[in-house]
This record gives structure tokens, C-alpha cells and sequence, in this order.
């Protein structure tokens, strides 16, 4: 459980000086040396030092680890809460106290969101550490409240309290084709739409994707890249959801869209109950777009078996993840709490690529290669920022404005994060890691091959 989050800062980590490595040793040594200490003292009749040792470290937190740093706040925000204004007013605030004060309306920004937090949020916040944040991580270990607990029970409860909100809710950001992963621009003046097919594309011709090919795309959303694979490649394509909502919308977009069953199936379950298949009824080609950092550290190898069993011995499998940048400073720790917190509690499998491609490799997985496409999300990421800022009376007239500013504040800082590097997303392109394996199929067309003993023009091979 809590254990998964110590795993993903510990592969964070670059030094031991690094804010996960550092979050660790106060979660897991300094907190506990001082309850001990507390109790130590109190049990030895030392009951002088007990308030000269608490007040030590209150006197640290809040007047060095705290300490203000003054600004111009006013030029960027506006209080409406007068406590927080007073004690808040003209000086920086830590991101995690400013975004809890934002959902809850006690502060507005003057501007848009998304530009004063690109350019201008050195100049009214800072990252450092809160209370708040390390009872959120002390939460982790305990089964009620943590969100690294990867039973089907609980993946299943994790996916209906995101995905099973609304369709209506999605479709205010993500548009008409409902795909809620990175785009991919091949001109930053082309629509939403047009990069999402263009990834879409990408995806098919990675995996070389042709006409009658048996197609899996696993954690697919609402259907839209299994559908595309069907229309426009001929596949026989399946898609595979845990999200109730999701799933009908995928059947009744496949019928309006006049899809037999056999074009493009749905089946609504979670990935480790995909139905096991014979060797004649496995998929040439599987995705699996940013789904698989939902799986958990922990079954992660669980995961890549069950992709392995479904696919053929010369197919080609397909991982897009969301990631986090090696060596990560307090910002990007700032972020992915509170992604963890509020957006994608379960996400405990967003690492730096180097464990991605590692447990590929452990599984029998062959890569062939990597495309880092984190620009481009921070493009689609915001283009969503902007279908939700244009939808607002009607996403707080069903949801509340909590909810509303909540995803405000995600889409406009997780823009700004990818641009930069905090988050990132990769294409994990990978085989079976086999002699058998064709790799032909990556040397140019992948349709012809030069013969083994086809002779070399104008070189003479006999030794002389």
C-alpha cells in the first residue's frame, strides 16, 4: 500500500539529497525518532526537555523551513478569506496551501490560470513541504484511506469514482473524440481533433497494423482508438474497460458508427479477466495507452504477463505511460502529490523511463523503441484547459464549483508541468523477446527482406 509510494520516490531519486529521498527519511525516520523521543524523555522522568525539543522543531518549521518571503502577491491573487489574506498577504505561498484555497474559493487568481502559473508562479508561490501533504503520505499506509491498494475491488472503486462520473463531464474537455491521452501535433496551429487522429495514426503504424489484424487496446477509454483501428486499418479490433459509463458509450458509438461486432469489440473488465485466448486467436497488435500506470508497482509484472499471453509470438505491443523526470526537485514532488491526491489516486506506477523499459525487459520483452512525446501533452493538455474554461456554467451548474476548480487548476498546472518536464509521456514500442521473432519487420517496409544468400554486388568474398 504506502509502500508502493516510498517505492515510486525511491525510483525518483537520482542522490540521497533528492526531495523524495528526503520526503522518505521524515516520513519513515525523523516523525517516528521523534514520537520515540517524546515518549523516551516522558517516561524517564526528562519531562523539561519534552517542550524545549517540540518547540525546537516548530520554531524550524514554521520560521526557517517557512520562512516568509515577501512579494507582490496582490498583483496576482485575490483573497476572499480573511484569515488566510492575513496571513498569506504579499507573501509567497506553498503551492499545496494556495490550490487547497483555490478549490475551496477562498482565493481567485487575476488572469488566466494557465499563463500566470507559466510564467509568473515563481513570483506568488513556492514548493515547499506542508503538513497537509506528509498526513496525505502517512494516509497511504493505512488500507481505508490509501490509494495504492490494487485489488480488482479497489481498482474498480478507483475507476468509477473518475471515469463513471458523467460521459457529458469528459466531453466539456476532451471534445468530440472523446480520447483522453497526450496528442500528437504535427502543426501547433491543427485542432484538438485532427492530433488526436494523428496519433491515433501513429499508434496503427507503430504497430504496423493492417487489414484483418486482431487489434487489443487495453484500458481504452471510450473505444475511440479501437474504432479507428477498424474504419480506417480493417482490424478486428477489441477494446477493454473498467469504466461502466465508458463501455456504453463505446457500444453505441460502434453501432452508430454501423460496426459489427466483430469490427470492434467491447468488453468491460478489469485487465487481469481478459478472457484467455488460443495461439490462433491472439492479437498481432496490442496497446495500451496510458492505462498501465494504473496498475500498480506491484502488479505491473502481472500486467505485462497477461499482455504477453494475448499476443502472438510475432506481434507487436504498444505501451504509451504518462511518466516523471529522474531526479525530481520539490516542484515536480509538489505535482505528483497532488495528482495523486485529486485526479489519479491509484497512479503509483508514474516513474522515470528507465523502470518502464527494465520491467519491459523482465517480462521477455524486447524494446525497439522510444519516442518521448511530453510536449505534446502539455499542448493537449492544454487545448482541454480551454474546452473546460468554455464549458463552465454548465460543468458547475451539474458538478459544483469545487469540482470545477479542482479540474481548472489540474489542466492548467499539469500543462505547464509537461512543458517542462516534471511529467512527461512515452511510446514504448516492444516484442517478444524471442530468436523467432521477425525483426525484419522493423528494417524498412517491413514487407520484404533481403535473402540470406543474395549476392553482394562488385565484392568478391574468395580469400586470395
Amino acid at each position: 500500500m504506502g509502500l508502493e509510494k516510498v517505492y515510486v520516490g525511491w525510483e525518483m531519486s537520482t542522490r540521497w539529497t533528492d526531495p523524495p529521498m528526503i520526503l522518505m527519511g521524515l516520513q519513515l525516520a525523523f516523525v517516528p525518532a521523534m514520537i520515540w523521543m517524546n515518549i523516551y524523555l516522558t517516561l524517564n522522568g526528562m519531562f523539561h526537555f519534552v517542550p524545549i525539543l517540540n518547540g525546537a522543531v516548530w520554531a524550524y518549521w514554521n520560521f526557517v523551513h517557512h520562512a516568509a518571503e515577501q512579494c507582490d502577491s496582490d498583483k496576482f491573487l485575490e483573497w476572499h478569506d480573511a484569515g488566510m489574506k492575513k496571513t498569506w498577504h504579499n507573501v509567497k505561498v506553498p503551492i499545496s496551501i494556495l490550490w487547497e484555497a483555490f478549490m475551496d474559493g477562498k482565493v481567485s487568481f487575476k488572469g488566466d490560470l494557465f499563463v500566470l502559473l507559466e510564467q509568473h508562479r515563481y513570483e506568488f508561490c513556492n514548493f515547499r513541504l506542508t503538513w497537509n501533504l506528509i498526513k496525505f503520505l502517512y494516509a497511504q499506509f493505512l488500507p481505508q484511506t490509501s490509494s495504492s491498494f490494487k485489488d480488482k475491488k479497489a481498482t474498480k472503486k478507483e475507476i468509477a469514482e473518475h471515469y463513471d462520473r458523467g460521459n457529458d463531464f469528459f466531453a466539456c474537455f476532451l471534445g468530440p473524440r472523446m480520447v483522453y491521452t497526450s496528442a500528437i501535433f504535427k502543426d501547433l496551429n491543427e485542432t484538438l481533433e485532427k492530433a488526436q487522429d494523428n496519433k491515433m495514426d501513429m499508434v496503427c503504424d507503430k504497430l504496423h497494423v493492417k487489414k484483418g489484424d486482431r487489434f487489443l487496446d487495453i484500458g481504452c477509454g471510450w473505444g475511440t482508438l479501437a474504432r479507428h483501428a477498424a474504419k480506417k486499418y480493417g482490424a478486428e479490433a477489441s477494446a477493454v474497460t473498467l469504466s461502466v459509463e465508458g463501455g456504453q458509450w463505446c457500444r453505441d458509438q460502434n453501432k452508430a458508427d454501423g460496426l459489427t461486432e466483430k469490427q470492434s469489440k467491447v468488453l468491460v473488465c478489469d485487465y487481469r479477466d481478459i478472457p484467455d485466448v488460443t495461439e490462433a486467436d491472439r492479437f498481432n497488435a496490442i496497446s495500451s495507452i496510458e492505462m498501465a500506470e494504473h496498475v500498480g508497482l506491484a502488479n505491473f509484472q502481472v500486467y505485462l504477463k497477461k499482455v504477453k499471453t494475448c499476443l502472438k509470438d510475432d506481434g507487436q505491443f504498444l505501451m504509451q505511460v504518462a511518466g516523471l523526470r529522474q531526479g525530481s526537485n520539490w516542484e515536480d514532488v509538489n505535482w505528483g502529490l497532488f495528482m495523486s491526491k485529486y485526479i489519479f489516486p491509484g497512479a503509483d506506477a508514474s516513474t522515470p523511463l528507465n523502470w518502464y523499459v527494465k520491467q519491459c525487459e523482465l517480462a521477455g520483452f524486447e524494446v525497439h523503441s522510444v519516442e518521448t512525446i511530453g510536449r505534446h501533452y502539455s499542448h493537449t493538455l492544454h487545448r482541454w484547459y480551454l474546452n473546460w474554461l468554455d464549458n463552465r456554467k454548465q460543468m458547475t451548474d451539474k458538478y459544483g464549483d469545487h469540482l470545477y476548480r479542482m479540474m481548472e487548476f489540474f489542466l492548467s498546472w499539469s500543462a505547464v508541468a509537461s512543458g517542462f518536464g516534471t511529467a512527461t509521456c512515452y511510446q514504448i514500442v516492444m516484442n517478444k523477446n524471442t530468436n523467432d521473432f521477425p525483426r525484419d519487420v522493423w528494417c524498412g517496409d517491413g514487407k520484404t527482406t533481403c535473402p540470406r544468400n543474395a549476392k553482394l554486388s562488385g565484392i568478391s568474398l574468395t580469400a586470395k
